[in-house]
């Protein structure tokens, strides 16, 4: 296989990508935020799903930069991506460009880091996971 010896090189790219795009959307979400709880209950969500959301996302994605659990972190990661989508498409009604592209992205970056995993440069390596 073509540059099989960089696979670890490759997850740890991954983990800061996907990781550090998760937490600049997740850290919002954990302010108190007004005009988001508005936009959430014009929806037709819970407003309590916003600092869930933070919670999901900044922390998800803090793991992913560490690599701690990587495997399971981007598998959760890629469903919540999918949940997301699936609300983007039926109901604010995005097409892909324009909306859904960081979404499915974020989706297909986070399936291949499951099956990648952390890699050399995780706490998962040095744990022995």
């Amino acid at each position: 296989m073509l540059f099989a010896q960089f696979v670890d090189l490759a997850s740890i790219i991954l983990r800061l990508a996907i990781g550090s795009a998760f937490m600049i959307h997740g850290y919002p979400k954990l302010k108190q935020n007004e005009q988001g709880k508005g936009w959430m209950k014009s929806m037709g969500l819970p407003t309590a799903l916003i600092p869930f959301a933070g919670v999901v996302e900044f922390f998800g994605g803090l793991g992913l930069i560490l690599g701690i659990l990587t495997p399971v972190i981007a598998f959760l990661a890629a469903l919540w991506m999918l949940s997301t989508t699936w609300f983007s498409v039926t109901k604010i009604k995005k097409k892909y460009q324009g909306g859904l592209e960081v979404d499915i992205t974020l989706l297909l970056a986070s399936l291949a880091l499951t099956f990648l995993g952390g890699g050399t440069f995780s706490i998962d390596h040095l744990i022995g996971l």
